[in-house]
């Protein structure tokens, strides 16, 4: 799916988001592919996914190199600020996640003032931990019957929890982990330009901005990625070859 079908199907909940149940939808960039076989926890949220979203173009490139139908990148940041800025039509958006509480208010904002009713939690570090929170926010994801919530509390707490709402009494929403696209959206975070967006060189503006955290984790993922990316490729010609 290209990510504007995505955006319409998460809007409109119709195939494969129809309403009615919860869909889980993940975003594989080259650091979860890098975790995947070291981070049982992912790989279980990898697989109560209902989409798969390339969010990155080695992850892209890989994908289509394995032989899949053609994969477009579609990126949860670019899927978020669609949404934002798409008239809600009173449609119900759930946002767990922002660096501040001013963050979080300042994107349920943005939400609001284009016609979407708007809930929030803004999760600080370690609330999403304590099992007493996460059965307290999906009943009041369920209460508030949210037809999407977008959890930017990143990788992997955000899919845990995606997995947790997904099994929850109630909860009949698209889950989508949305990392820092919540600050985006708040303007309290700015995303890569455009012309970096379209080189696919998005990473190295994130780097520049925070390299402190991110230089060490994006070198990290290289050696581990690379290993995937062969482990896949060994596999695909083997079953090529096999009578």
């Amino acid at each position: 799916m290209t990510e504007a079908q995505v955006i319409d199907a998460i809007f409109t909940r119709s195939a494969p988001l129809t309403s009615g149940a919860a869909h889980l939808i993940v975003t594989p960039n080259m650091n979860h592919v890098a975790r995947l076989q070291s981070s049982p926890e992912l790989a279980a949220a990898y697989q109560r996914a209902e989409l798969y979203l390339a969010d990155g173009w080695p992850v892209v490139r890989l994908a289509n190199s394995l032989g899949a139908r053609l994969v477009e990148r579609a990126t949860g940041s670019g899927i978020v600020n669609s949404l934002a800025h798409l008239r809600g039509q009173a449609r119900r958006v759930f946002l767990v996640g922002g660096s501040t509480p001013s963050s979080t208010e300042a994107a349920c904002a943005v939400f609001r003032s284009n016609g979407w009713i708007v809930e929030s939690e803004q999760a600080p570090v370690g609330w999403l931990r304590d099992t007493d929170n996460l059965a307290t926010l999906a009943g009041r994801v369920a209460e508030f019957d949210a037809d999407v919530v977008l959890l930017g509390v990143g990788s992997p707490l955000q899919e845990q929890v995606g997995v947790y709402l997904l099994d929850a009494v109630g909860v009949t929403a698209v889950l989508l982990g949305v990392g820092a696209s919540i600050d985006f959206v708040a303007g309290e975070a700015a995303r890569a330009p455009k012309w970096m967006q379209r080189l696919g060189i998005e990473w190295l503006h994130r780097i520049l901005t925070d390299p402190a955290r991110l230089l060490k984790r994006y070198v990290g993922d290289v050696l581990p990625f690379l290993q995937v990316v062969r482990q896949s490729h060994t596999r695909s010609n083997d079953q090529m070859g096999s009578p």
